[in-house]
């Protein structure tokens, strides 16, 4: 596994609208690798005053045609790409990590005698998004103190899909710090994403070392 960091530049028009129409962030993603089309995880971040794109993949990309479109190819270097496996090698049973998720925080609203789940609407405010991630914690191999996290942002995003679908988004990210409970579950939630919108921008959680 793979794990990419390309610097956007958030000035250029192309990049703005991707920004807020993330399905052309994701199709520029995926034309970054060769091979069938997949659903790679991907997240963009705004850090001391950078925006930047992380792309986790299986196999070594080739962001050329991206940073021509959405980044500034007179900087180098354009992109870097670390072997992910490193750090999956070092996760273990009771480590405290940093951790950055976006995520889309949602639940099933069920209308009386209506069929099937019910209507999938976002969690709004920061404690619903809170609760949302905490309720999942477990499952994804890993505990979460309600005080050691929070949502540093949060968001709506309305675009067209395409064949006239408009698709309306509540994102929120978080950052924090928690404590891995089982390895293997939490490997795979970092492989595979927390929650839904994978293909927009969602699920990609990261972490690093508390120390220092």
């Amino acid at each position: 596994m793979f794990l990419s960091r390309i610097l956007l530049d958030d000035t250029n028009r192309d990049t703005m609208r991707a920004l807020t129409v993330p399905q052309l962030m994701h199709a520029a993603v995926e034309q970054s690798f060769s091979g069938d089309r997949q659903r790679r995880l991907w997240r963009v971040d705004r850090l001391e005053g950078k925006c930047q794109l992380l792309v986790l993949s299986e196999g070594t990309p080739d962001f050329t045609a991206l940073v021509n479109q959405f980044g500034n190819p007179v900087i180098a270097p354009t992109w870097e790409t670390k072997d992910y496996n490193k750090l999956l090698a070092r996760l273990a049973q009771g480590q405290l990590w940093r951790f950055r998720l976006r995520a889309n925080p949602v639940h099933s609203v069920k209308e009386k005698d209506a069929p099937g789940r019910g209507k999938v609407t976002a969690h709004v405010t920061q404690e619903q998004q809170k609760k949302w991630l905490i309720a999942r914690a477990q499952a994804c191999g890993f505990a979460l103190q309600p005080d050691a996290f929070d949502v540093v942002h949060t968001q709506w995003l309305k675009f067209n899909k395409g064949g006239g679908r408009e698709v309306t988004l509540r994102t929120a990210t978080f950052e924090g710090i928690l404590t891995i409970t089982d390895p293997e579950r939490f490997k795979d939630a970092l492989l595979s994403g927390i929650g839904r919108a994978k293909a927009y921008g969602c699920g990609l959680m990261t972490v690093m070392s508390c120390r220092g």
